[in-house]
């Protein structure tokens, strides 16, 4: 732990401090009632092993995929990231709205959840394009229903 600690204050590994600040608590995307395809989106997302960068993106902008193309990337509807909240500066906006889910699941979701699950969904299904991905009937379908 000390170690994990003095290379966050460090700096060494910048994706996981930017990405979970508060490591006091479980992440909620390990028990928020979700499928689990869009469970593995989430934590791949969140563990940084979502993007191969070293592919070139096929919106043929000549940029690497990588996890800030993703974010004016021409393949993906701009509708959906603008649903999400804006970050702080040198926050991804993605890992902002990860760090901004409820801790818990009876909080209700949020107001951008579905578009957060849809974003994820295309985002997997640009970088591993020639995989068949089922699409999700429902993004967050699961936790509006229990909120209700």
């Amino acid at each position: 732990d000390r170690q994990l600690s003095a290379a966050a204050v460090t700096g060494r590994y910048t994706l996981l401090r930017a990405c979970r600040p508060d490591t006091t608590r479980p992440d909620p995307i390990l028990y928020l009632p979700i499928g689990r395809s869009a469970r593995s989106r989430l934590v791949r997302w969140r563990l940084g092993r979502f993007t191969n960068m070293r592919e070139e993106c096929p919106c043929n902008s000549g940029d690497y995929i990588t996890r800030d193309h993703l974010l004016y990337c021409r393949a993906l509807d701009p509708d959906l990231i603008d649903a999400l909240p804006p970050a702080p500066p040198h926050v991804h906006r993605i890992d902002h709205a990860l760090n901004c889910l409820p801790t818990k699941a009876s909080a209700g979701p949020p107001a951008y959840w579905s578009a957060l699950l849809q974003l994820l969904h295309a985002i997997d299904c640009l970088v591993h394009p020639l995989a068949v991905i089922a699409p999700d009937p429902d993004p967050g379908s699961l936790w509006f229903a229990e909120s209700a």
